[in-house]
C-alpha cells in the first residue's frame, strides 16, 4: 500500500525540526555529572597536598640547618686547632729570636757566679767598680749584637719626648736653656731595625726659675 504523499512530505519536514528541537533542549542531569571535577580536584584534596609538600619543605629545612650547624662545628674546631698550632709557632719563633740573647745572659749569670766565688779579702770598691763596668760593657755587647744600641742626649740638647723620660727638674737663670737637657740620669736604648726606643734616656731638665721670670 502506497503512504499519502501528503504524510510522507509532513515526516520529512517534522525530522528536521525534531532535531533542532531536540538540540535546544537542557542537558539531562545524567550527563551533567560527567563533567564534574574528579575527586582528587577538590578542595579538601588540594588542602591536604598543600600541607604535605609544607611538612616535606619543613622536614628539608631541618636537615639543612642540622647540616649547617655541623659544619661550623668543625670548622671551629680546625680554627681552633690551628689558633693553637700558630701560638706554638710563635712561640718557638720567639725562642729562636730570643736564644742569642739568652745564651749570652746564661754565660753573664756564670761569669758573675764564678767572680762572686772568688773574690779576694782585700777586694776594694775601686776593683769592684771596675769590674761591673766590664760586665755592662759585655752586656752593651750582647745587646748590640741583637739589634739594640745604648744612647745618650748631651747636655744642651733639646729635650725629645719621644726619646727622652724628664725624671728631674733644674731651675736655670738663663732663658734660653729651659727645656734642655741638664743631664744624663740615664741610657736609654734603641731598636736599630724599628728607629724606636725600647727605654728613653732619663734626663734632667732646665726649668725657668722664677728670679728670672
Amino acid at each position: 500500500m502506497t503512504p499519502d504523499l501528503d504524510s510522507a512530505e509532513d515526516l520529512e519536514t517534522a525530522a528536521p525540526q525534531a532535531a533542532v528541537n531536540n538540540s535546544e533542549q537542557p542537558p539531562s542531569p545524567e550527563s551533567s555529572n560527567s563533567t564534574d571535577e574528579p575527586p582528587g580536584d577538590s578542595p579538601e584534596a588540594r588542602e591536604e597536598a598543600r600541607e604535605t609538600e609544607l611538612a616535606a619543605a619543613v622536614r628539608e629545612l631541618s636537615s639543612s640547618a642540622e647540616r649547617f650547624h655541623d659544619r661550623s662545628e668543625q670548622r671551629e674546631g680546625v680554627i681552633d686547632y690551628l689558633r693553637s698550632e700558630l701560638e706554638v709557632l710563635r712561640r718557638g719563633e720567639r725562642r729562636g729570636l730570643l736564644r742569642p740573647l739568652l745564651t749570652d745572659i746564661c754565660r753573664l749569670r756564670n761569669d758573675l757566679l764564678k767572680q762572686a766565688a772568688v773574690l779576694p779579702d782585700d777586694y776594694n770598691a775601686e776593683k769592684a767598680a771596675d769590674l761591673l763596668r766590664s760586665y755592662a760593657e759585655s752586656i752593651q755587647l750582647t745587646l748590640e749584637s741583637n739589634g739594640v744600641v745604648t744612647y745618650a742626649p748631651d747636655e744642651g740638647d733639646s729635650f725629645d719626648p719621644r726619646k727622652h723620660r724628664k725624671v728631674k727638674s733644674q731651675d736655670s737663670t738663663d732663658p734660653t736653656m729651659t727645656g734642655r737637657i741638664a743631664w744624663v740620669q740615664r741610657d736609654g736604648y734603641l731598636d736599630i731595625e724599628a728607629n724606636s726606643p725600647i727605654t728613653p734616656a732619663e734626663v734632667t731638665v732646665f726649668t725657668a726659675s722664677k728670679d728670672a721670670q
